[in-house]
């Protein structure tokens, strides 16, 4: 490993040496889990009509009288052209939720508020109750025409959906979402469904990692495993690197006689942008790019690998589609005093309790798995003289996708 750089350097190196984000056209059935890349207006107002918020009878009101009979000349549907009332004094046009009400009326009344008296006259109960406006969602009252609904950046679900199409936005500028393989390291790993030999261990952490990439919307598209011999592996990741935006490799990247992967990146022409972090867990990380693609390589144990994506990897995705969206992180305070390091900036595993109070998680090894379950997130402890930071300390919340 190359000098170890601080935790903000890591990441201020990598989004500086991201691969150039890119942009589709997209049908709007195509379009949820990317990132908008232009701003949807509305193209005419909201809503486009004074439309009616409940079953009942359109009126003005200057016409209600002592007696609170009304004439009902006519029917309004959602969907159906707008009609008026007429001359006819104290006529009222029987209205669905939905429909257009009448430029000559100015209140609906709702039929609970009415009695019906014959087949053709209805009668308020309370003539002293209706209100001009009531009951009616007028037109441009949530948003004006040419007014932005949706902006760039914004990450598109079912209610961005629903607003583009309600704008008649048939398709989309988007993010081209990026092409990622995920692959795994080493001979000691087997597939899930194989009984491992005493000396072997089930594969979970290229699972984990793209687990935690599709609560992002942004799930791996190719997966590989490398056995540890050098010359194949270089090979393979060679055609990794040349088919994908961001490949990331967990295992491989220590100290170990079998940890090939720098030499094989550093063989394969990338620039190495940083080996080593001043942190734990995740010490190893490091990060190798070209123009076309970028590596980040993971530490192989489990917890250091869900660390440094949380930590790098996720916010580097989002920084490269630019992506939109609440940053500002959750405060939580320390329930208990917590060691610290004076040399590395100590990611530590939290619960939080009802009273948003961090309590820490102790894990003997970055591999027990059992220890993270009963975590909620983590939170960054930067270095410390005392070695040690007090019950009641503030920190970010980072919680685990």
């Amino acid at each position: 490993m190359k000098s170890l750089i601080s935790p903000a350097e890591a990441l201020n190196r990598i989004l500086e040496n991201l691969p150039p984000d890119q942009t589709i056209r997209c049908p709007l059935t195509k379009c949820s889990g990317r990132i908008l890349k232009e701003s949807v207006t509305a193209d005419r107002p909201f809503p486009p009509f004074d439309r009616s918020m409940m079953d009942g009878y359109a009126i003005h009101t200057e016409q209600i009288d002592s007696s609170g009979v009304f004439e009902i000349t006519s029917q309004a549907h959602a969907g159906s052209p707008e009609q008026c009332l007429g001359s006819k004094q104290r006529a009222c046009m029987e209205i669905m939720t939905g429909a257009v009400v009448p430029s000559d009326a100015n209140c609906v009344v709702q039929y609970e508020a009415t009695r019906r008296i014959d087949g053709k006259h209805m009668q308020l109960l309370d003539t002293s109750d209706p209100t001009a406006g009531d009951f009616i969602h007028s037109i441009a009252s949530d948003r004006t025409a040419g007014e932005i609904l949706l902006h760039a950046g914004t990450l598109i679900g079912s209610r961005e959906i629903a607003v583009a199409a309600s704008c008649g936005c048939d398709t989309l500028l988007v993010s081209k979402m990026p092409t990622i393989a995920i692959v795994s390291t080493g001979d000691e790993l087997v597939d899930i469904a194989t009984a491992p030999q005493p000396h072997q261990i089930r594969r979970s952490n290229d699972i984990m990692i793209d687990a935690a990439l599709k609560q992002v919307h942004m799930p791996a598209t190719q997966f590989a495993h490398l056995p540890d011999e050098p010359e194949a592996s270089t090979k393979r990741l060679s055609e990794l690197i040349a088919t994908n935006d961001i490949v990331l490799i967990s295992g491989g990247i220590s100290m170990g006689k079998k940890d090939f992967v720098p030499t094989a990146l550093d063989a394969l022409g990338l620039g190495c942008q940083f080996h080593g972090v001043a942190q734990k867990p995740g010490k190893p990380l490091g990060y190798w790019s070209q123009p076309n693609c970028a590596v980040f390589a993971l530490p192989g144990n489990p917890l250091s690998t869900l660390t440094c994506l949380h930590q790098y990897v996720i916010p580097a995705l989002f920084n490269a589609l630019a992506l939109k969206g609440n940053s500002v992180l959750q405060k939580v305070h320390l329930a208990s005093p917590v060691k610290a390091r004076d040399d590395l900036t100590i990611f530590l595993p939290v619960s939080l309790n009802e009273n948003n109070q961090a309590t820490a998680q102790p894990t003997n090894n970055s591999g027990d798995l059992v220890r993270i379950c009963k975590s909620d997130g983590y939170i960054a402890l930067p270095p410390n003289k005392e070695k040690g930071y007090k019950t009641g300390k503030s920190f970010d919340f980072h919680p685990w996708y």
